[in-house]
């Protein structure tokens, strides 16, 4: 009996062993990752995915772009935030400030060289903040002005280039129940990132996150809202209530000759019966044809969480999302791929026929303003814009000054 004691301890020791070990094994294979995705339409493929990592699974979640940013946060306090997540740029200087973002310079360093170099290397600012690498760019999404060349030619104008053209064929093309110009101006971010392009054709600068509105720059971007729908009467005097649904809805519905919005947009231009050729896209207009264009955009990256306790499978899972096949797949129908080759592919070109505009256009793309506290910044610039296009007698000076002098102490 004690030695069938002794031996059934033995047995019963060697099996728990077994057994944890077998447990610690699972453990160690099986990964799970929660990926927060800020639309449906972000959800990429997995097939490819498993076939080289079968014991890391894909637990993707929806958690709708306006609420992104606010419900990081939380999950953040809370220790449940996400392992992988989609983040829109000025979205990265408030995360990595709170420290909730994991660098990613050493994961890109392993990449080989030519995968690096597909991406292009505006789009690599994107990801960055204070000069460390902190997600990996998947989509471009700059402003563009969008015109009727059907109508331009029928009316014997050529392709606006400077901020007279578009005054001029604005004049020509109002009326009749359409605008010259159709331009976002509602009071929310997205009215701020379309603004931004306008102040940088002016040589507005932003220096350490934060525009220099207080400027020759800064003034002339104002004043030109101001005139263009109070002086010019190229555009809506309700203009201060378009969201990105007007905005972009008259220029697709006919009651706007022009228009600045995202050139993301083009697709739906053209499931609107509109087709590419009776309208183009051109660089943001600048003062005159001696000053080269710019733009200022924006841009969509993919994240590994500081709180992951699985970087290196999240890393990896990043740089999969990224790939150019899956840029393929998402920049097809919406945005702009950021990596070189899949401009060569020709389902790419036939889907999107502006891409010579775009290749043109993202190298003068320079990221928005990367401040951890944009939020604050964006709000009071959009209380400046909503001044000066729904007050015809707004002193623009005074209305820069006034910003300036705000947003000094929102970052002082």
């Amino acid at each position: 009996m004690p030695r069938f004691g002794r031996n059934f301890r033995t047995f019963f020791f060697a099996a728990l062993v077994a057994t944890a070990g077998l447990f610690t094994m699972a453990q160690a294979q099986d990964v799970e990752l929660k990926v927060w995705l800020v639309r449906e339409n972000y959800r990429m493929p997995l097939e490819g995915w498993y076939a080289e990592n079968p014991n890391v699974r894909i637990n993707y979640e929806v958690v709708p772009w306006e609420h992104t940013l606010n419900q990081l946060i939380l999950s953040a306090a809370a220790r449940r935030a996400p392992d992988v997540v989609v983040l829109d740029f000025p979205w990265i200087a408030v995360l990595a400030a709170l420290g909730h973002l994991a660098p990613l310079d050493d994961y890109v360093a392993t990449w080989p060289q030519a995968d690096r170099d597909d991406i292009f290397e505006a789009a690599w600012a994107f990801g960055q903040f204070e000069g460390v690498q902190y997600t990996v760019p998947f989509a471009h999404m700059g402003r563009a002005l969008y015109y009727r060349a059907d109508w331009f030619e029928e009316a014997g104008l050529s392709e606006p280039q400077t901020w007279d053209d578009v005054i001029e064929a604005g004049k020509a093309l109002t009326g009749d129940g359409r605008w010259g110009l159709s331009i976002r101006g509602k009071r929310d971010d997205g009215s701020v990132q379309g603004w931004l392009p306008i102040f940088a054709s002016f040589g507005g600068q932003i220096v350490d996150g934060v525009p220099q509105v207080d400027s020759e720059a800064g003034v002339q971007a104002l004043k030109l809202l101001q005139d263009m729908v109070h002086v010019h009467g190229i555009m809506s005097p309700e203009t201060h209530t378009y969201g990105s649904s007007e905005a972009r809805g008259a220029f697709m519905g006919g009651q706007a000759a022009m228009a600045i919005i995202g050139s993301h947009i083009a697709p739906a231009v053209q499931s609107a019966g509109v087709p590419y050729g009776d309208f183009l896209m051109t660089h943001i207009p600048r003062p005159s044809l001696d000053v080269e264009p710019r733009n200022v955009a924006t841009s969509f990256s993919w994240a590994v969480h500081a709180q992951s306790a699985h970087k290196d499978e999240a890393a990896a899972f990043v740089r999969y999302l990224a790939n150019a096949d899956n840029s393929m797949i998402f920049n097809a129908p919406y945005m702009e791929s950021v990596r070189k080759s899949v401009y060569e592919m020709p389902e790419y070109l036939e889907a999107k026929p502006w891409t010579e505009f775009i290749l043109a256009d993202i190298p003068v793309s320079e990221p928005m303003p990367s401040h951890a506290l944009y939020g604050e910044m964006s709000g009071a610039i959009q209380l400046a814009l909503q001044e000066v296009l729904s007050n015809p007698d707004a002193d623009p000076a005074a209305v820069a000054a006034e910003l300036a002098a705000r947003l000094r102490e929102i970052t002082d």
